[in-house]
Formats: structure tokens, C-alpha cells, sequence
């Protein structure tokens, strides 16, 4: 008999149950260890929307177990519809209070100890959780195949009331229309996965149950199918979201065995019996035609087509053959081989072709299918971490790189997309990440490879960049609030250009110089490897170049930053920070301050960038193995390094820093960190507190800032330029 589950969902589920004892259907309305319950009407916040199935199997005899199993399957659903929470933590509580409620039974001797394996699934939307302990087994249809939960054996198994500790399993599914669920008897666990198919795949709930019994034969099974489906037949009975109190009698159960290590349920011996054709679906006024399921990602559309497809090409391939060289009249002698041979060749590579496509696609979507049951369990595990954050971060952890496993497989899948989408979601919180979205803001051919970019100040926008594989120079025109590109980039500087006397060799790093006392006009500064400061100054069109005294004993420069129209220059070869100080447009160097002095060595071999800020002129460095030092230029002394960061709002260490910002002044000034190895920009204030981490996520869910190479920041509202391979990307906040 069918019931309706009653439900506010997505979804709705058509209920199927099949009870059988050797073989025979035992006609009950109430299958013992099986509940199927929408949400009462007097529940906990957020379960309204809730259904809930559970599927439990006792030792024991028939006699002994019918009413213990009805306690546990009411503990169960009270203590479920009364919890608030997310699904799997409520789900988790229920188990746990079962089992000990199932403990302290057998622990007490009143009568002989019962063990168990159970499954609980909760519909909600179109999703479905699961939690399993014990030998419990579930198989859930989809269009492209099924899922065995759990996929494998696990490597430990504690039965329901054993001990005080059980092993819980998580598992999580989106729905679609057309999805089955059948919660299983532990003992059909012998049957292979495929023999499912006819109950499970392409089927309904009346379809389903009728190959569940042809399937099953003369063993004895109780077994709860459901029918997920976005449109019901108008006659069906509704189930009573009251959970039954009494059950009904039990077929026969195996006796206890103690101190086994798993569940034993072995099958009752099959009689010899005829083949049964599957029966033929009656048409019916209370059920209308079921629609196609439509296939257009499954795995077995894809092997079909791809097999029709080689067909249809071979027929083509033997045609065009035919023509090119038509049949000889039967008494012509055979004089050339040559295209019988090719043909004798070619048949068969297109056969094997197109049989090792379908296999190729058809272990797609296996690997697929496992991925979601996997990412379901991380899910699951990661929720059910408690206050264990570092197994939470490592669970869903696990989601984003199986997600991206799974994207590979099925790009644009939407499912896998939500999926990562949630994780990365709880990935943020705990570690306190603002989550920012990117879209790309322009993008070059491949050639290119982004070192650098600056904002333009002032009220006109324009966003500069530097290509630092060919050593070039872009200019962005925008509008005021640098988010609108106004026209395409055009190229102001690049490598073997003649400006005045000095030929451009490779330009190093790029910053907006701003007029001052000495400087007379706006412009962008960018440093030739050369020896020069060029400079191109957008109010005229124009572009200039200066000399840099002892350019001669740089080895290796690496960035600039300015400070009081002053220009400093990070020397990774030198291991020096040379000084310049500003004379009109150009410079010029003190014989006692060519470069920055320190009381200890900087180690600056290994930095990836420096900044100061303008107002005391204070110095941070970054290093590319994670460390990172603030610097009081007058003393030379470090005022904080990565370990005061760490103690003050870091959730991680640095990893592969590779750029740094001092951004605004006064109160309002902060540092930015670009750290490329965890994928995120890190906001510190002056003396060392964390105020801000990011991270930004593309149209796709890709992370944007593991690329980094150096980024530009405006603020009110926050705006983060990045380059990142050949792209400049705007990250905004949500």
C-alpha cells in the first residue's frame, strides 16, 4: 500500500512499504522498526518543514522486540521534532538517547540485551540528511545510478546499545524529482547494487515495490521505499504525522549472540521458485502518467549518446568508403589490399572507441556519485564536531577539495555548487573570513603575467598595471570610482621604448606619485632595472625619465615604495633598502643615508615587498616564508612579527606572503597583507591587531586570491583590485 507523506517541502515523498517472511507479504499497516513521520503539530523551531524515516533492526525474537522497537522508534521522533539545532546535530542527540536508553535495558538484566543498526533520513526542501550506526544499510536511485550508503563496509562497526559510545555516520543528498530512498534490511546487504535497478532507477514507488518483491524472493526483509516527486496522485492516503503506539506483530528474528563484532542477520535459506515477470504499471484515475525523467546529465545519456554518436560516424565512414571504391564484379581477381586492409584496422579501433567511451563515462559517474556521498559525510562529521574547530575546518575542508574534484567531472553542476558553496560558508565563520565577491575586471591573453597595480588619485579614476613577463606598462581608464572600465587599455611604457636618452630595459614595480613641494605634478612612477625612475604624467601625455645614483651596485631590486616624496627601493641582492631623496622631478642620495640601517639583520634575501607608512614613517616587511616584521625606522628596532599577530586575532600563520599596503592615515590607517598561501588579504591595524581577514570567490566559486601578486585597495565603500595571472579582478563586499 502507498501513503502520502504530508509536507511543506520542495518535495513531496510517496511512501512504499514491503514486509516479507519467507517470501510472503504480510498484509500490516504498521511494519515493526519502520516510521515514516512528517513534523507533529506541536515541534521545535525550524522543524515544521521536517519528515522524517527511520528503519531500525533489533536482535531477538518476533515477541521480545515488537514493543522495545515501537519505544525506540517514539524516543527517536520526540526527542528529533522536540530539538532545535541544525538536522544532524538533532539527529546525532536522538541516536545518542537511543542508544543509551537501549543500553541501560540491556545493562539492568530485566531481559536478555538487544542490539541494533539503524538508519534516520530527514527530508527537507529537496534535501536529504542521514545518520547511520550499526550494520544499517540504505540505497538512494538517482537518474545516472545509486548510491550504497554506506559505499563501503566501514572499518569499525558498534552496534546500537553495545556501548556507551557509538559510531555515527553522516550522509547528505540534494533531490531531484524522480529520487528514491530505500531503507534497507541489514540482511539483503549480500545483494550486488545493480539488482536494485529495476526498484530504484526510472521507476516510481508502485513500480518499485513490486520489484522489490521479485527481487527479494523467498527471503524475509522489511524494507521502507520512498518516491521523491514534485507532483502526487490525488487519491492516495496521507500518513498520520502521529507516530504509532503499539506495533505490530514481528516475523522471525535471529536470537542474540554475544561478543560478536557485527550485527549478524544471516538470510533464511531460499527456496527454488519460477522466474516473475516484472509486472506492467495498471493505469489508474488517481495516478497520472508520470513524466520523463529527463536525463540530460546522467551518465547513461552521456555513454548513449556517445555510443550513437561512433555509430553514426562508422556508417558515414563505411559509406563514404563504398563510394570511393565500389564493389568489382565477382570474376575481377583481387589485386590491391590496401583499403580492405585500412578498413580491417579502423572497424575495430572505432568499436573499441566507442565501448571504452562508455565505460569511461559510466566510471564518471560512479566516482560522481561517490563524491556526493562523501561531501554529505564531511557535511555531516563536520556539524557533528561539537566544539572541535580544527576537525570542523578539516571536514569542510575536505568538501571544497572534493567539490572541485566533483567540478571537474560535472562542470556547472548546481548541487556541488551550493554544496562547496555552504562549506566555504562555515569555512569563513570559524576562521572570522569576510567574504568577498570578484569578477574579473579585464583580462589579457595568456602572454601576460600581472606583477603590479596602482589607483590613480584624485577625482578622474584610472587604474595602472604592470605586465611583468614582458615588461609593460597598461593604463585602465574608469570613472570616478575606479569599479567602470570608460575604454579599453592602452599600453603607456614597455621594454625597448626610447623616452628622451634612456631606453627601457625591465620595469621592476609601479606606484602613483602624487605632486608635493618638490614633486610639481601627478603621475605614475615606474622603476627601470636600468637605472631610472620613468615617470608618465596622464594630465599631458607625457613620459620622463630620471637617473638613480648607484644603480650600479644593485643586484636584484624587487619593489618600491615611497614616504615623504622620498623613494625607497627593496634590494633582495643587494640585501639593502636603498634611499632617495627628491630634488624637483628627480632624485639625488645623502652620502650617511643611503640606505635604511637595522640593529639586526633583516634577512632581506627573502623579502617579497616592504611599506611605510607616511605619517612617522614606520616600515613593515614581508617575507616569503610567512614571517612578517614592523619596524621603527628611527630606532631600527621590530615593534611586532608574526607570532604578536598570532596571539592577537591570526587564526593561521602567514603563508607565501606576497604583497603589502600601508592604506589611509591617522586612526584610519591599516595595514593590508596579501597572504597568496591560505588565499586571503589580511587587515592589521598599526599595533598589531587583526581587524579584518578576506577572502574573494569568483562566478564559479573559485578562490581568486590564491594567485595574488599584488593588489590595490580604495575604501568606502572597500574595493580590492588583485592581480592574479593574466587577470585584474575587482573584489567587492556582498
Amino acid at each position: 500500500m502507498l501513503t502520502i507523506m504530508p509536507s511543506s517541502s520542495n518535495l513531496q515523498a510517496i511512501i512504499g512499504q514491503l514486509y516479507l517472511i519467507e517470501g510472503i507479504n504480510q498484509e500490516t499497516s504498521a511494519i515493526p522498526g519502520v516510521l515514516a513521520q512528517s513534523a507533529p503539530p506541536k515541534t521545535a523551531r525550524g522543524r515544521r518543514q521536517d519528515s522524517l524515516f527511520i528503519h531500525l533492526s533489533l536482535t531477538g525474537q518476533a515477541e521480545e522486540t515488537a514493543v522495545l522497537a515501537q519505544d525506540l522508534l517514539d524516543s527517536i521522533s520526540a526527542s528529533y521534532f522536540q530539538s532545535s539545532g541544525s538536522v544532524t546535530s538533532a539527529l546525532r542527540r536522538a541516536l545518542v538517547a537511543a542508544n543509551q536508553q537501549l543500553l541501560r535495558l540491556n545493562l539492568s538484566g530485566a531481559s536478555d540485551p538487544h542490539e541494533g543498526a539503524i538508519t534516520c533520513a530527514v527530508l527537507r526542501h529537496d534535501e536529504i540528511f542521514m545518520v547511520q550506526t550499526g550494520e544499517a544499510l540504505a540505497f538512494l536511485g538517482h537518474n545516472f545510478g545509486i548510491e550504497q550508503l554506506p559505499p563501503t563496509p566501514p572499518d569499525r562497526i558498534t552496534p546500537l546499545g553495545r556501548s556507551a559510545g557509538i559510531d555515527i555516520r553522516f550522509f547528505y543528498n540534494q533531490l531531484q524529482a524522480g529520487d528514491m530512498l530505500l531503507l534497507a534490511d541489514p540482511r539483503l546487504a549480500h545483494l550486488p547494487v545493480n539488482a536494485l535497478s529495476p526498484a530504484l532507477v526510472d521507476t516510481d514507488a508502485e513500480l518499485g515495490i513490486a520489484a522489490l518483491k521479485n527481487i527479494i524472493g523467498d527471503e524475509s526483509t522489511r524494507l521502507l521505499l520512498v518516491e521523491f516527486t514534485d507532483h502526487l496522485p490525488e487519491e492516495l492516503p496521507a500518513v498520520d504525522p502521529t507516530p504509532a503506539t503499539t506495533a505490530a506483530a514481528i516475523g522471525d528474528t535471529l536470537p542474540l549472540q554475544p561478543r560478536r563484532e557485527r550485527l549478524q542477520l544471516p538470510s533464511i535459506p531460499r527456496r527454488e521458485r519460477q522466474p516473475q515477470p516484472r509486472p506492467a504499471k495498471r493505469p489508474s484515475s488517481h495516478s497520472p502518467q508520470r513524466p520523463a525523467i529527463n536525463l540530460g546529465t546522467g551518465a547513461r545519456k552521456a555513454t548513449s549518446e556517445a555510443a550513437m554518436g561512433l555509430s553514426r560516424f562508422t556508417g558515414w565512414l563505411a559509406d563514404l568508403l563504398a563510394r570511393l571504391r565500389p564493389p568489382r564484379p565477382t570474376d575481377e581477381p583481387l589485386s590491391n589490399w590496401t583499403i580492405p586492409a585500412i578498413i580491417a584496422v579502423i572497424i575495430p579501433l572505432l568499436v573499441a572507441l566507442a565501448v571504452g567511451t562508455v565505460y569511461i563515462q559510466r566510471g564518471r559517474g560512479q566516482r560522481f556519485a561517490e563524491i556526493k556521498v562523501e561531501i554529505g559525510q564531511n557535511l555531516g562529521l563536520a556539524e557533528g564536531a561539537g566544539e572541535d574547530e580544527a576537525l570542523a575546518i578539516s571536514h569542510y575542508s575536505a568538501v571544497i577539495a572534493l567539490a572541485k574534484e566533483a567540478e571537474s567531472l560535472r562542470p556547472g553542476d548546481p548541487e556541488i555548487a551550493r554544496l562547496r558553496q555552504q562549506a566555504q560558508t562555515h569555512l569563513d565563520r570559524l576562521d572570522n573570513v569576510t567574504r568577498l565577491t570578484a569578477r574579473p575586471f579585464h583580462t589579457f591573453d595568456e602572454t601576460v603575467l600581472l606583477t603590479a597595480v596602482t589607483l590613480q588619485e584624485g577625482f578622474n579614476g584610472g587604474i595602472y598595471t604592470l605586465d611583468g613577463a614582458n615588461s609593460q606598462v597598461f593604463r585602465h581608464p574608469t570613472d570616478e570610482s575606479y569599479m567602470t572600465a570608460t575604454a579599453n587599455p592602452d599600453t603607456i611604457l614597455f621594454s625597448g621604448q626610447a623616452v628622451g636618452s634612456h631606453i627601457v630595459q625591465n620595469i621592476i614595480d609601479i606606484y602613483w606619485r602624487p605632486r608635493g613641494s618638490d614633486v610639481s605634478r601627478d603621475g605614475l612612477a615606474m622603476l627601470d632595472s636600468a637605472g631610472a625612475l620613468v615617470s608618465f604624467y596622464p594630465g599631458f601625455s607625457k613620459t620622463e625619465a630620471v637617473p638613480l645614483g648607484l644603480a650600479s651596485e644593485w643586484g636584484a631590486p624587487r619593489a618600491i615604495t615611497p614616504f615623504a616624496e622620498r623613494l625607497y627601493i627593496l634590494d633582495i641582492g643587494a640585501r639593502q633598502i636603498w634611499r632617495y631623496f627628491p630634488e624637483g622631478d628627480g632624485f639625488l642620495q645623502k652620502e650617511d643615508q643611503q640606505t635604511i640601517l637595522f640593529n639586526e639583520n633583516p634577512e632581506l634575501e627573502l623579502a617579497t615587498d616592504i611599506a611605510i607608512y607616511s605619517e612617522d614613517g614606520s616600515l613593515i616587511v614581508v617575507y616569503g616564508d610567512g614571517r612578517i616584521r614592523y619596524y621603527d625606522t628611527r630606532s631600527g628596532r621590530v615593534q611586532w612579527d608574526e607570532q604578536h599577530l598570532l596571539a592577537n586575532g591570526l587564526t593561521s600563520p602567514l603563508k607565501s606572503p606576497t604583497a603589502v599596503k600601508m592604506v589611509g592615515k591617522g586612526l584610519n590607517a591599516s595595514i593590508f597583507v596579501a597572504d597568496a598561501g591560505n588565499g586571503r588579504i589580511i587587515e592589521i591595524s598599526r599595533g598589531g591587531t587583526i581587524l579584518a581577514q578576506y577572502r574573494a570567490s569568483g562566478s564559479n566559486g573559485q578562490e581568486i586570491f590564491n594567485q595574488i601578486t599584488d593588489f590595490a585597495v580604495a575604501k568606502n565603500p572597500l574595493r580590492i583590485f588583485v592581480t592574479a595571472n593574466n587577470t585584474l579582478y575587482l573584489a567587492t563586499q556582498q
